[in-house]
Parts: C-alpha cells; sequence; structure tokens
C-alpha cells in the first residue's frame, strides 16, 4: 500500500507541479497555494464517497489540514506541497473505490447471467412437465372414448341347444333257481329312451 502510495502521490505532485507552474507570472505563491488547496479539498470530498481507506482518508485530510494551516501562517510553498500531498491520498481511495466499483459490477453481471440461465433452465423444465401432463391428458380422453364407444355398441347373444338321448337298459333279473315246481318269471318292460337338452346364453360385447 506504501509503495502504491508513494508512486500514486509522486505522479500526482509532479501533474500538479506542472499546473502551478504554467499559472500566469502575475500569480503568486497564496493563490498557487490556494489553487492546490481547494483541488485537495474537491479530491476528499469525492474520495469521501467512496467509503475508501479509512487510513488513507484520515492522511489526506491531516495533510489538508496541514496546508491550511501552513497558508495562514505565510507558508505558501510548503502549503502548495502539503495540499498536493492530500490530493495524492485522496486520489489513491479514489482509484480503489474506482475498481471495487468495476469488481462489483463484474459480480453482478455474473450474477445475473446466472440467474438468467438458472430460470431458462427452470422453464425448459417447467416445458417439459407441461407436454407430458398435456401428453396423459391426451391418453385419457382416447381411454375414456374407446370405452363409452364400447358401451354403445350393441351386444350379441348366442343361445346353443344340445339334446343328448339317453337309451334305457332293462335291469336283469336272478336266474331262477331249479325247484320242483316249474314257475315262470317275468322280466319288467323296456322303459323309453330319456332326452336331456342343455341351453347356454353366451352374450358378447361387439
Amino acid at each position: 500500500m506504501k509503495n502504491i502510495f508513494g508512486s500514486t502521490m509522486g505522479g500526482l505532485m509532479a501533474a500538479t507541479a506542472l499546473a502551478l507552474t504554467a499559472t500566469p507570472a502575475f500569480a503568486g505563491d497564496e493563490e498557487r497555494a490556494l489553487a492546490a488547496i481547494a483541488q485537495a479539498q474537491g479530491k476528499i470530498d469525492a474520495a469521501a464517497k467512496l467509503n475508501g481507506s479509512p487510513e488513507l482518508m484520515a492522511r489526506a485530510q491531516a495533510a489538508l489540514r496541514l496546508a491550511q494551516d501552513q497558508l495562514k501562517s505565510g507558508k505558501e510553498q510548503k502549503a502548495i506541497a502539503t495540499a498536493m500531498e492530500a490530493q495524492a491520498a485522496a486520489d489513491t481511495v479514489i482509484g480503489e473505490g474506482q475498481k471495487r466499483a468495476e469488481l462489483d459490477a463484474r459480480v453482478q453481471a455474473d450474477a445475473a447471467l446466472s440467474a438468467q440461465q438458472q430460470a431458462d433452465a427452470a422453464n425448459a423444465r417447467a416445458d417439459v412437465a407441461e407436454q407430458a401432463a398435456a401428453s396423459a391428458a391426451a391418453d385419457a380422453a382416447a381411454a375414456r372414448t374407446a370405452a363409452a364407444a364400447a358401451a354403445a355398441r350393441p351386444a350379441t347373444t348366442t343361445v346353443t341347444t344340445e339334446t343328448v338321448k339317453t337309451a334305457a337298459v332293462a335291469p336283469r333279473t336272478a336266474a331262477p333257481k331249479r325247484k320242483i315246481v316249474r314257475k315262470t318269471t317275468t322280466t319288467a318292460p323296456r322303459t323309453a329312451a330319456a332326452e336331456k337338452t342343455t341351453t347356454t346364453v353366451t352374450t358378447r360385447q361387439n
């Protein structure tokens, strides 16, 4: 930090000195000191809005107060040099603030891009889910339509009749035992054949 401050302050002091030497010849040291102090005050006010390094801000403000005191004491040359030191410290704060602002802008841009990408991905998932729901609804509607059509078709009834005839078998009679008295054995008459009819009803939905 000291190296940065030293190099920055050196460059700004040289620039300020060059500007002051360009002042018309009739302008004395007091006018140049007043101009340097005014520039330092403006830069310090600008740096204060950036919430920069407290150490650099304190150094700039202290140098500004010292330059003002030196000017009041008639030490114009010292006042000019001290005011340039105050400007250098304020310029360093301003430079750091600009870097922070650029970094914040990049971070915000990256965050916005990430949020947009997440939103696009969420929208894509929502589209897929919506298409799946629409497909499921279409399938359900088709199934209901098919069921309604099947229920509306008339049923076909088929009647099948099967007749089975069963012949009766005459019972066998026992053979007569030999006895002294011969008797005539009679057999029961044959029964008529029985018929069995089975009817099957089959209903089929077309």
